[in-house]
């Protein structure tokens, strides 16, 4: 059985304050609530579910196996913060089968993408160079402890991490079973529309112990001071 502290693995890497007892509550700024027709979006994204294989759709964690096997390649392609991530996620039994889950991205979400941009630019104003992730965890399903680098879109749009912008809309009500950590801070009864800024360096998860689907949204861009 392995341990690992956290603090002395990714401090240099992350800064961040590893006080697991501190009350503050900067880890996780509340953004207010998304207007948006949420039933009818989740009826669309169950549809989508019926036609992707979450451990070989080649999105989130299932990216970087093929056959169950690590593609070294593409580890290897990435900085070292995500080289570190990745190594204690297999230490910490992060498997295809556990850490696999339905994820649809921008134009998959057809008639819905164009007006979930712009009930985010109502809400949060102008974000620039916007992608959108909608994820679904079955029961039993999680999303481990980690801290984003936003290396995907950092690489994508040749911008620094100080300068990304991502948010977490929760797109049905909570319920029991369903489980988020923000640093410090665990989100629950909340309500479809309920929206968190995720900032970088702070470690969060979430998991699905219940009985039903869990369903997010993540908006990431550039935003203007």
């Amino acid at each position: 059985m392995n341990r690992i502290d956290i603090k002395e693995e990714f401090k240099d890497m992350f800064p961040w304050h590893y006080d697991a007892l501190s009350s503050q509550k900067q880890d996780c700024p509340t953004l207010g609530n998304l207007d948006f027709d949420f039933k009818t979006l989740v009826e669309y994204i169950f549809e989508l579910c019926k036609k992707q294989n979450p451990k070989t759709s080649g999105k989130g964690f299932s990216h970087y196996f093929e056959n169950n096997d690590v593609k070294e390649n593409i580890i290897n392609s990435r900085d070292s913060k995500f080289k570190k991530l990745f190594d204690t996620w297999l230490k910490s039994n992060w498997t295809i089968d556990n850490s696999c889950f339905y994820e649809f991205h921008d134009t998959e979400l057809n008639d819905f993408y164009k007006p979930l941009l712009e009930a985010y630019k109502n809400k949060l104003g102008e974000i620039q160079n916007a992608q959108l992730r909608v994820f679904v965890k079955p029961p039993m399903t999680a999303l481990g402890l980690h801290a984003d680098t936003f290396g995907t879109y950092r690489r994508k749009h040749n911008v620094k991490e100080d300068e990304v912008f991502r948010a977490m809309t929760f797109i049905e009500d909570w319920e029991w079973g369903h489980y988020t950590l923000m640093g410090n801070e665990v989100l629950h009864q909340y309500k479809a529309g309920d929206t968190y800024q995720i900032k970088p360096n702070v470690f969060h998860c979430s998991g699905n112990m219940g009985f039903n689907p869990q369903i997010t949204m993540n908006i990431t861009g550039t935003k203007k001071c």
